[in-house]
């Protein structure tokens, strides 16, 4: 088979490109972690203690900015490395040679801020723990209490293997607070277990930056740094990027290799875009790769009602119908129903249990059977990845609000590998064609209109469902389908209000039958299917970080993470 002209240029680029990374990025200092300890005393200062995992092949020093920091000071900076505990000098010279700079540290004052800077001392791997102090970490405004600080600013001139960040103090923090994360898209923060975390997902690049913005109670803490503002000042200012920060810092012998990484990036952008057009019409995960031909996937809008369980039985196919028709508010309303059906089956239980290790609480948990097994394999993964999140096999709401956090990547492709697998079983059965066309047999799905049919019965039955209590001359519920009808429901988003109903119309019937599950079991699982749904569509939004006028410092712009404190209190 001959080779396209398209194609010789293509690959001519990427071997340039792999070429161009192995010998320019080989050699390059790299940053594989940085992890933050902030403890907080009840003052609202602060003690940080970092550890940096780096591997040094070139350069005299390594430097942690803070800028913009207003009316706090940083003082009491050490480091160590290995068993060597390094001399901080009263003022550093950034333009010192390598040896003047061995087993020392100091602070660079410059005109916005400050710079720890700790001499790089031997090249290779080494894990170098800084400590210091900043006073005011924490401000009181009029009408609460704030810590808002670019703790890994935009400008460390290396991409950043991943970024752990603590904050505690003796006073525990309640899931009540509000917490954002402003900066990598993906780096959301949380509250768990008395301490406020932020994490990148994955490498930090050196054109990204972490800011973070607490809100705490006045009284919280007693404080001297008092600001003539309230709180929705500052977060207007962070979400509108207010305070854009320009470096005007002479500082070298720094980790710099950013015109070499910036090349690469070109070449790149180069070879990602000619590849996008190779794979984007082969994208399995989105209804639009589905040819639905002349009739379109437009469903009739006065679907006779529908009582039987449609899709032959089968929630996976129903899923796919019923999201590529649009039948579903979210597709994570449906790890909701495959729980519903879990506790059908009895593969899962819902039971209160004892939790927490200092303050002991009765919570609602889902209990898993490590020993469990299903055909479908998207339901094994669920399993191991819901059991990876208890730890235990004790699955608490706020374990699994974590994991979704972290993992969220994860969560959204399981949904979508659900629809690849489905959509290929129907190629099996010849429900959808597959088809190739043009020099690079791109694949194209077309629908048979009998799918549609199944489309319909789909919306009839969520009408019935809907409806239920507005049809006069309604027949009653089967009692076998009670629960199937229910896991339908809640892949519709509808599942509260119908198991309410169903509860309230038949309750001799729900009492005499040993249903697997109840209304309250539906309420709790739905909190599940929502807390996979904040995971999904969590705000990213332009912002910035940092003000002049009481601790801060400020990254170039960025994303933003919210997770809402009031999640606990709406579903718990």
């Amino acid at each position: 088979m001959k080779i396209s002209k398209f194609l010789k240029i293509f690959i001519i680029i990427f071997s340039f490109s792999i070429i161009f990374l192995i010998s320019n990025k080989v050699n390059a200092n790299s940053i594989d972690s940085i992890n933050m300890d902030i403890s907080i005393n009840t003052n609202g200062n602060a003690h940080v203690t970092e550890t940096w995992n780096c591997n040094a092949t070139q350069g005299t020093e390594l430097y942690h900015p803070y800028y913009n920091i207003g009316n706090s000071n940083i003082s009491n900076l050490t480091v160590t490395n290995g068993n060597t505990q390094y001399t901080t000098l009263s003022s550093w010279n950034v333009n010192a040679s390598f040896s003047a700079k061995q087993n020392k540290c100091g602070i660079n004052y410059v005109s916005n801020g400050v710079e720890l800077c700790w001499g790089i001392s031997s090249y290779g791997t080494h894990s170098y723990v800084v400590s210091y102090d900043i006073s005011n970490f924490v401000s009181e405004l009029t009408d609460s209490q704030m810590a808002y600080w670019t703790l890994i600013p935009s400008d460390l001139s290396n991409d950043v293997g991943s970024v752990d960040i603590k904050i505690h103090s003796d006073i525990y923090f309640p899931q009540t607070i509000d917490v954002w994360g402003f900066g990598q898209y993906g780096a959301p923060c949380y509250v768990q277990n008395g301490y406020i975390e932020m994490k990148s997902n994955g490498t930090l690049t050196s054109s990204e930056y972490m800011t973070i913005l607490a809100k705490f109670p006045l009284g919280t803490f007693t404080l001297s740094n008092k600001l003539n503002n309230d709180f929705q000042y500052y977060l207007g200012m962070a979400e509108q990027g207010a305070t854009n920060y320009t470096n005007t810092s002479s500082s070298q012998g720094y980790f710099t290799n950013n015109i070499v990484s910036d090349l690469f990036y070109i070449l790149m952008v180069v070879v990602i875009f000619i590849v996008s057009i190779f794979v984007r019409k082969n994208s399995t995960s989105s209804s639009l790769t589905l040819d639905f031909g002349k009739a379109g996937k437009r469903l009739p809008s006065d679907v006779p009602y529908f009582r039987d369980i449609p899709c032959k039985g089968d929630i996976f196919r129903a899923y796919f119908i019923a999201y590529n028709y649009n039948l579903m508010k979210n597709k994570a309303d449906f790890l909701g129903a495959i729980l519903l059906k879990w506790l059908k089956d009895g593969k899962i239980k819902v039971e209160k249990r004892t939790v927490g290790k200092i303050l002991h609480k009765q919570e609602t948990c889902i209990i898993l059977d490590s020993s469990s097994t299903f055909d479908m394999p998207s339901e094994n993964e669920l399993h191991l990845n819901l059991y990876e999140a208890s730890g235990d096999g004790v699955l608490e709401p706020n374990e699994f609000k974590k994991w979704c956090i972290v993992n969220y990547t994860k969560v959204s492709k399981w949904f979508d590998d659900i629809l690849i697998y489905e959509r290929d079983r129907l190629v099996t059965e010849n429900t959808i064609t597959e088809t190739e066309s043009g020099i690079f047999k791109f694949k194209k799905y077309v629908v048979d209109s009998s799918l549609k049919n199944e489309a319909i019965e789909l919306k009839g039955l969520k009408n019935y469902l809907k409806n239920y209590t507005l049809i006069k001359d309604r027949e009653a519920i089967e009692v076998t389908l009670l629960e199937e009808y229910l896991m339908l429901a809640q892949m519709f988003g509808i599942a509260k209000e119908v198991s309410k109903e169903f509860e309230k119309l038949y309750p001799k019937i729900i009492e005499e039958n040993n249903y697997n599950f109840n209304y309250a079991d539906v309420l709790f699982i739905s909190s599940f299917a929502y807390i996979a749904s904040a995971a999904q569509i969590a705000s990213y939004a332009g912002g910035g970080g940092g003000f002049s006028a009481g601790g801060g410092g400020f990254g170039s712009f960025g994303g933003r993470w919210r997770w809402p404190a009031d999640l606990d209190r709406k579903i718990f």
